[in-house]
Order: C-alpha cells, then structure tokens, then sequence
C-alpha cells in the first residue's frame, strides 16, 4: 500500500518528468491517424506515456478493485475521442490533457480515500463499534455456534471496511466473514454463491443492514459519493460470457438505497 501511494505522489508533483520519452504504444507499430501523430510529436508522446503511467497505477489500487468496468469504459471513451481527433494535434493535446486531470483527480480520491479507511480501522477498536454493528458481528459468532462449533482464535472478527455511504457524515459499515474460521463448517458464512457480507448504514441507525450473498466487497469512491460494490452470481447479470463478473453496486442518495448489477471484466 505504501508503495502504490508513493507512487501516486510522485505522479501528482507537479513538474513530475517521466523518464522514458516513447509513446505507450509501440510507434513502429503505429498505423492509424491519431498514433502516427502522437509518435510525431514529441509533446504528444510525452502526454501518452505520462497517461499510461497513471492508468496502469490507477487499476491496482487495492480500494478500487472491482470498479474495472467503469475504468474501462473511460478509457474505452477516451480511445474513441482520441481517434475522432484524427492527426490533429491540437485537438489530441485538449483530450490528453482533459483525460491526465481527470486521471489524477482520482488518484486525490483514491489516496484519500484508502487513508481515511486505514486511519478508521486503526481509530476504531471492537469495544468503539456501535452496538448494533457489533450485534451483526454477535451473529456469526452465533451462527457457528449453533452448528455446533466455534469460531478460531484470531479469525473471529469479519474483516471491516469503513466510509460514508449515505452521505450523512457518519461512519457506515461493509463485514466480510470471509477470514471467520468456524469448527463445525468451512462453509458456515461463505459458499459457492459468496460470503455473508452485511452492509451497515448510519442513517437507519445500523438496523437491518443490507445482506449481499457474494464477495470482494470493495468501495469506489466517486465524485457523486462512495459506493459499495460486490461481486455476486453471474445469474444477476445472466452472464454467458465467463470472462466477464457480475457486479452489485450499492448507492445512496437522500438516505436511500439503490442497487444495480453491471457486467464487466473478470481481470485487470
């Protein structure tokens, strides 16, 4: 994490100089209008490495996996308006110069967001968490406990990610059972249709969380808010493609919840 977040500093300094002068294309392959332009200049050519450079950051930012489909579709956008300008070069240097802004006003997100988490889970001790969260928590502990068992030392506690999600303010709640060890049942929170994940709103004071039978839950944070996205069965999707996941994404607006499944790639 460390890493990836020195990396995103650098990136964002300005006067940042990127050390390779080559397009992220290969130039002797360039055969289009908009490539052979890029190669030509050498402005161009700067701009198209410096872009690639923080487009192969901005998919491995841990927070964000999951979110690929709304990445690819951006740059599947910016590939289309990139070809529409043609050897124009002004017209090139407009949308690199829109699509590096708006690539590195994510990663301000991004690094902002993934802060705020760990600063979060390290504030907040099990005693801290609202009562009912912990109740939720209480539950799977019972849960094994019913099947005759009893949850491992140590990989007792779901894992927990932490953000605003109703946007009132507040801290809301994402528990992933997934590392829970229970005696009885390898299976007693996750199975071939996903895990137990509970989603834990302030605006309802924590009651009757939302209940996701899927997995990899992650958050996106977006200019209209963050988002709780899971993957969950293809069946929601009706997916016959196996190279691409089935996505829930949960969002809120005026305390209400929505939720909508999307498609997208299986990997980076």
């Amino acid at each position: 994490m460390c890493r990836i977040l020195w990396a995103f500093t650098a990136l964002l300094v300005p006067g940042f100089a990127m050390s390779v002068q080559a397009a992220s294309f290969d130039c002797t392959q360039a055969r289009e209008a908009d490539e052979i332009a890029i190669c030509k200049h050498r402005d161009l050519s700067e701009r198209d490495t410096e872009m690639g450079a923080l487009w192969f950051a901005y998919r491995r930012v841990p927070m964000y996996m999951g979110t690929n489909g709304v990445r690819y579709d951006d740059a599947d956008d910016f590939l289309k308006r990139r070809a529409a300008c043609g050897s124009d070069a002004a017209c090139l240097r407009r949308i690199y110069h829109a699509r590096i802004k708006a690539l590195r006003d994510d990663f301000e997100r991004a690094m902002k967001a993934v802060r705020q988490q760990e600063s979060e889970a390290a504030a907040v001790p099990p005693s801290a968490l609202p009562a009912p969260v912990e109740a939720i928590i209480t539950g799977y502990t019972d849960q094994c406990r019913k099947l005759g068992g009893a949850l491992a030392a140590g990989a007792d506690r779901p894992k927990i990610m932490t953000g605003d999600f109703d946007g009132d303010g507040k801290t809301d709640y994402v528990l992933n059972p997934q590392n829970l060890q229970c005696s009885a049942a390898a299976t007693a929170f996750c199975g071939n249709g996903g895990c137990q994940i509970a989603i834990a709103v302030s605006g309802n004071n924590y009651q009757e969380p939302i209940m996701v039978l899927g997995g990899q839950p992650t958050l996106s944070q977006r200019s209209d808010g963050t988002k709780v996205e899971v993957w969950v069965n293809s069946s929601n999707c009706k997916l016959s493609n196996r190279e691409k996941a089935c996505w829930a994404s949960y969002s809120w607006r005026d305390g209400k919840v929505s939720r909508s499944n999307q498609a997208r790639p299986l990997t980076d």
